[in-house]
């Protein structure tokens, strides 16, 4: 064609389609294999990325769940910066937390005692007087001891059952109380026997639990002839307390009687009426009963049903 010429010149190619045809089945085979293995990579490393970055929260979980079961009191550990506020946050509300209820507690007991001194001395100045008033005067005086002491172990008890992290080995409080109630049953010579104590613990207050076995260690002592046992065992994530005595027992019919407040059924015997019923309502407030049955040895076996820390 000559130059400067207006005509189109036309350039075939010809070659075999297969060939063409493979080769672009091998290109999108190798984009397919590559865009796979890179959204499996980003999914893995992002899966990974987020799993590290929740795992302080996971350590918090963790801590938190160890503070409830009584293992720490605080968050302790080294926490990222992002999170260092929360922690700092919440370590310093189970402080005041704890404040508080101490604060609470001592000025239950502080109202306590201010009530008991004078209320004592309103019991010495009734007991010379003779005749209705000053029997009034002493029965008065009595329910407001009575009202006392019970209101301030209804709010020691209510919030122990709130406070986190308590716990309380089983063994030295019942070798404890064995030792007082010893010396106070010296004369009578009361054998006190214990079986299943160790290594069982109490979730909750140590005083919560050394006045509700204590009011039934000492109601045993008192109707027990000879003997009182105390056994323990663990049921799941349940501590089962069980307080025998070979007395005389109370009818079965009585049993739910004499767990209403200030009810006695032998007066001759000293004491407000107030231990079973106390016993009862803490062990209510910590989740847990107070049955009382038959007894092998022949009088009442009281069984404490509370949680297991």
């Amino acid at each position: 064609m000559a130059p400067g010429s207006s005509e189109t010149l036309t350039i075939t190619v010809t070659g075999p389609a297969a060939i063409v045809d493979q080769s672009v089945r091998d290109f999108t085979g190798t984009t397919v294999i590559f865009l796979t293995v890179l959204g499996v990579s980003l999914v893995f490393g992002l899966m990974l990325r987020v799993n590290y970055g929740l795992r302080p929260l996971a350590e918090i979980r963790t801590t938190l769940a160890g503070i409830r079961a009584g293992h720490s009191q605080r968050l302790v550990g080294d926490f990222p910066r992002e999170v260092s506020p929360l922690v700092d946050e919440l370590n310093a509300l189970l402080e005041h937390d704890a404040a508080l209820l101490d604060r609470a507690r001592t000025q239950a007991g502080n109202l306590a005692h201010a009530l008991k001194t004078p209320l004592s001395v309103l019991n010495n100045l009734a007991q010379p007087m003779s005749g209705e008033n000053g029997q009034v005067l002493r029965h008065q005086v009595d329910l407001m001891t009575d009202s006392v002491e019970w209101h301030v172990s209804q709010a020691r008890a209510a919030g122990a059952h709130k406070a986190l992290g308590a716990r309380v080995a089983l063994r030295p409080v019942v070798d404890d109380l064995c030792r007082m109630f010893d010396r106070v049953h010296a004369e009578r010579k009361i054998e006190i026997a214990v079986s299943g104590v160790d290594d069982l613990e109490f979730k909750g207050d140590r005083r919560d639990l050394e006045e509700m076995l204590g009011n039934l260690m000492d109601n045993a002592c008192k109707w027990a002839r000879r003997k009182v046992e105390i056994r323990a065992r663990a049921s799941q994530d349940r501590l089962l307390l069980v307080v025998h005595d070979d007395g005389d027992g109370i009818a079965e019919e009585h049993h739910s009687e004499v767990l209403n407040r200030g009810r006695r059924l032998d007066e001759t015997v000293p004491g407000s009426g107030l231990g079973l019923s106390i016993v009862r309502e803490v062990a209510e407030l910590h989740g847990g009963t107070l049955v009382l049955a038959r007894s092998g040895l022949g009088g009442l076996a009281a069984t404490l049903d509370l949680p297991l820390a």
